[in-house]
């Protein structure tokens, strides 16, 4: 449904802004686990309740009275907006750092296109992708963190002690022992954990900002497999959102537009936007998004076909869920080979402080011996 200009004009005028999420609701717990599944159930709530015939507003009300307490604060605003007239969408902008990027240009082209309740469905199973995936990552790593890092930093201290020169026999006591274990781990294990934890808390940080998850989608584009399945998302949820705005009705280069910010992506919606000029002058899709180099042929194939057809929307649809299903198949592959690629970096670890501590162990036991003799 489009808006009126009612609604239109009442996003412009700043007295019907809302506030800004609370400040208590830490950027470090929004990219928690926790977040993530609570995140998942409200937009899969929101979309089942729209579905059924309810109004963004009577679901709204819904989910303010019975959602975890974490997004109250989100429903009372989507409550407020939705009955004043204004956009689910400008909610979402106000609070940008709570939410993806693709996130609100999903939202603000299912309100220009009317498939509000779609928009739900995508970002719901992508929060319920999301938390499949840490999951799976954090099972693979809580034997790894929970015990064998504990395990390195105690007995670090211990090869550091090893290493020190050896006193007088006199001053061999246990209290020496003691203090010079103390002051290892002073020196070398709490500096690492401090380290390590400081950089979790950093990473949960920066990474719920938008300008932070910018930088990551920059980086991450270059690298191999893990970058195609970041652009592989993208295209998904562009070519996706592109079909439901044709079928909607959309003209073709407003659809471009708002499925550009759809995609979510910092290096890609700049290049996708940059087709809607040429297709407003009638440049055939196909031809627009072959000139950008980001589709593969079979996509562009089916682009090409489906103008020929008159049936565009339907093959755009078709070519997202290729993209869908290319990108799940290396999720799956990233996951095993990121469970293999932990065990090897921690058992070279593990490996390297055995050898290390062996050898400081037996050059601890030589320099004693010389030390005896030489005294004896």
């Amino acid at each position: 449904m489009r808006p009126t200009p009612e609604q239109t004009a009442s996003r412009r005028e700043p007295a019907a802004r809302p506030r800004s999420l609370p400040s208590r609701y830490l950027p470090s717990a929004r990219r928690s686990l926790g977040h993530v599944r609570r995140m998942s159930q409200f937009f899969r709530e929101l979309c089942t309740m729209t579905r059924s015939g309810l109004t963004v507003a009577a679901a709204s009300r819904e989910l303010l009275r019975h959602s975890p307490r974490q997004l109250r604060a989100m429903a009372g605003q989507m409550l407020e907006a939705a009955e004043s007239g204004d956009s689910i969408s400008f909610v979402m902008d106000r609070n940008r750092d709570f939410f993806y990027a693709w996130h609100i240009g999903l939202v603000q082209a299912a309100e220009s296109g009317g498939f509000l309740s779609d928009a739900f469905e995508q970002i719901a199973h992508a929060y319920e992708v999301e938390w499949e995936t840490r999951s799976a990552l954090r099972l693979r790593l809580f034997i790894y963190v929970f015990f064998g890092l504990p395990a390195i930093l105690l007995v670090l201290p211990v090869v550091r002690f090893l290493q020190q020169p050896i006193p007088d026999i006199d001053s061999w006591t246990t209290g020496y022992v003691v203090r010079g274990l103390l002051n290892q781990f002073y020196a070398s294990s709490l500096p690492v954990a401090i380290g390590v934890v400081a950089a979790v808390v950093m990473w949960q940080v920066l990474g719920a900002t938008a300008w932070f998850q910018g930088v990551q989608q920059r980086l991450v584009l270059r690298l191999p497999i893990v970058g195609g399945l970041m652009r592989s998302h993208a295209l998904d949820r562009y070519l996706g959102t592109l079909g439901l705005m044709l079928r909607g009705g959309t003209p073709l280069g407003e659809a471009a537009e708002h499925a550009a910010f759809a995609a979510g992506h910092a290096v890609l919606t700049p290049q996708l936007l940059s087709i809607a000029g040429g297709l407003r002058e009638g440049v055939p899709l196909s031809q627009v998004l072959g000139g950008l180099g980001l589709l593969d042929a079979d996509a562009l194939g089916l682009a090409a076909a489906g103008e020929a057809s008159g049936e565009l929307p339907d093959m755009l649809t078709q070519a997202a869920g290729y993209y869908r299903r290319e990108s799940e198949a290396k999720r799956r592959m990233l996951l095993r080979a990121a469970g293999i690629a932990v065990g090897v970096i921690w058992l070279g670890l593990a490996g390297a402080l055995f050898i290390g501590g062996y050898l400081a162990y037996f050059d601890f036991l030589f320099r004693a011996g010389d030390k005896l003799w030489m005294e004896g």
